[in-house]
């Protein structure tokens, strides 16, 4: 008897621990969450603390990254434990940065570190190069640009430099530009995946890698003028800062190796040819800036441009908008880095609510994506101008697709000879996999009460759809590549005939499309402002940037999966989304598109940049 009753003690007592465990969790969940958040707090605080400057300090820029319009949103744990992802250099503030260290008289000197730079568009490229060379112009003002090795894209940024040091293991790669794409559609054949690609616009090349082993001469002849264009202004420009011959660089690109053969090395072929002005070892670089830039509390003296503080104390009732259109176009909502419609939609209504506003200036800077969400976008941008606001769009490294459907009815449009726009053409595709599930053994059957039921909402079909689909989505193509030219016309005031023979899904350069009339001027975003200014009729003015807010439920969704007490956010689980995926994450354009009709305003050229 006595032996039960322990016995029962025991269990009671251990189901009292065990409540005791259970009723603790809600409380453990809510304090290490709060405690999180603190830490984020406090870390974000101090990285915000103001440094402060030493007379001739110099600015430190590591360019270790992508060059990008806008980066992608990281996820509070992200930010936290750390992130395999690619860095990100954010081209807006990395240019106000150096435009606010040209009127600092405690700075004398950048120092630019591009041994871990990824690239970005040439027309991006060659905007930093552009502030830096700006920077040189005030008194006493000098550049040193540092790395192990240059790429094309960071040795174009280096030469505006006023000395370039190179590690003696590194060298100068100069190699041309390239537009070069992985084409699948013997890969396709080989499933048995039946490609339906729906296209208008005789350049229009969106959907080749799906259907073509190569790539058609249309494309190549596009291709080959655009990027004519982008060599000569590279090859002007690096020959021009470092003062070297007319033709020299062609020359070294194709006789790189023959010309390293008569130098010892890749490094000494750079000193030899004037592209360098030393040759440094990463220790003896660190000794050259410790002693040019001595301070007793870091190895040399510097400050990171991230730290370093800019002044926007500037404030005035009237005011000048600025909204970015960065990265693909996607329908619904997306964090920063992408152009969701329903984001950018919202924010320029805001814009278009502010009483005060008295111009926008659109930032695009994106190769296009879904046609719904373009539209929505360009719809707000409608309802701006009937305010009899003026709309001043600044071109980035890429504008064109989408991001030239929204740029056409602005007042005035700003790029840089090297952006590439135009793509002015529609494009939609679809897969008929019919075959290919039979091969495994599945087989779709059913019934429809139209020729359209279940062949129009998903980019990848089991059964294959009936001609009167098929009839329909090239109809609504058709349809919507002539609205495309009619808001091209309309825009830029052509006429339809004039607008056809520019449009056919033809990409082109600044400088063309200058000459074309796709575009009003050459231009930065400072002109832009300056545009936007002068048609607004004011004098004085304050900027406001309306940006993407941070998406703050990230922190919570992240916390719940940590603990496994939530269930999975993402849509795409079912068998025919996952399946679409694996065939459209090869490529990079087009592993996010979503529109909901599948049909895009997209560029595919466009996305390539080396």
């Amino acid at each position: 008897m006595d032996i039960i009753k322990k016995i029962i003690s025991y269990f009671v007592s251990f189901v009292k621990l065990l409540w005791s465990i259970i009723a603790y969790i809600p409380t453990f969940l809510i304090r290490a969450l709060t405690l999180m958040i603190i830490i984020i707090m406090t870390v974000s605080f101090f990285s915000k603390i103001n440094h402060t400057i030493g007379e001739g300090a110099a600015l430190l820029i590591p360019m270790d990254g992508v060059l990008v319009e806008q980066a992608q949103e990281i996820s509070s744990f992200e930010s936290f434990f750390g992130s395999n992802r690619r860095g990100e250099i954010e081209l807006g503030n990395l240019a106000k940065t150096i435009k606010a260290a040209s009127n600092d008289d405690k700075i004398n000197t950048i120092v630019i570190d591009l041994s871990k730079f990824l690239g970005g568009y040439p027309a991006d490229i060659f905007y930093i190069g552009e502030v830096l060379n700006d920077f040189k112009k005030n008194d006493d003002k000098k550049i040193i640009a540092i790395s192990d090795q240059y790429s094309q894209g960071s040795y174009v940024i280096a030469s505006f430099a006023d000395q370039v040091i190179l590690h003696p293991s590194g060298g100068v790669l100069l190699t041309g530009w390239s537009s070069r794409r992985l084409f699948i559609k013997d890969f396709l054949d080989k499933l048995d995946v039946k490609v339906l690609q729906f296209s208008k616009g005789q350049y229009k090349s969106a959907t080749e890698t799906f259907t073509r082993s190569s790539m058609s001469d249309q494309s190549k002849e596009s291709n080959s003028k655009l990027f004519e264009v982008i060599w000569d202004l590279t090859t002007q420009s690096i020959e021009k800062n470092r003062n070297l011959e007319n033709g020299f660089i062609e020359y070294y690109t194709q006789n790189l190796n023959t010309l390293r053969n008569q130098n010892n090395s890749m490094a000494e072929l750079a000193l030899n040819k004037g592209l360098v002005d030393n040759l440094m070892t990463r220790v003896e670089t660190e000794q050259y800036l410790k002693n040019k830039f001595p301070n007793k509390k870091s190895d040399w003296g510097f400050i990171h441009y991230k730290d370093y503080q800019i002044d926007n104390s500037k404030k005035d009732k009237n005011i000048i908008g600025i909204i970015s259109i960065a990265g693909t176009i996607l329908d619904g909502n997306h964090p920063r880095g992408n152009a969701g419609g329903e984001n950018i939609s919202a924010i320029i209504k805001k814009a278009r609510n502010e009483k005060q506003l008295k111009a926008l200036v659109l930032r695009v800077n994106t190769p296009g994506g879904s046609a719904f969400a373009s539209e929505i976008i360009r719809e707000q941008v409608l309802a701006i101008k009937e305010r009899d606001i003026p709309i001043v769009v600044s071109m980035g490294g890429v504008a064109a697709s989408g991001g030239y459907w929204v740029s056409a009815d602005s007042d005035f449009i700003f790029a840089h000879e090297a952006t590439v726009t135009g793509s002015i053409g529609v494009a939609a595709i679809l897969f008929d996999a019919q075959n290919t599930i039979k091969k495994v053994g599945l087989n779709e059957d059913g019934i429809s009460s139209s020729p359209f039921a279940g062949s129009l909402n998903n980019g990848i079909l089991l059964s294959s759809p009936p001609q009167e689909a098929i009839e329909l989505i090239q109809g609504t193509v058709d349809r919507l590549y002539d609205d495309f030219i009619e808001i091209v016309a309309n825009g830029r005031g052509l006429s339809l005939e004039e607008a056809e023979l520019i449009a056919k899904g033809r990409v082109w350069s600044g400088r063309d499309a200058l000459k074309l009339g796709l575009i009003d001027g050459i231009g930065s975003l400072d002109d832009a402002i300056i545009k936007a200014k002068s048609l607004a009729g004011v004098k004085n003015y304050s900027l406001k940037e309306y940006n993407q807010t941070k998406n703050n439920f990230s922190l919570i969704k992240d916390i719940l999966t940590l603990f496994n007490l939530k269930e999975d956010f993402d849509s795409r689980n079912i068998f025919l989304d996952n399946l679409k995926s694996e065939f459209l994450s090869i490529f990079k354009w087009s592993g996010k598109l979503n529109d909901r009709n599948q049909i895009y305003y997209i560029c595919e050229e466009c996305t390539t940049n080396n």
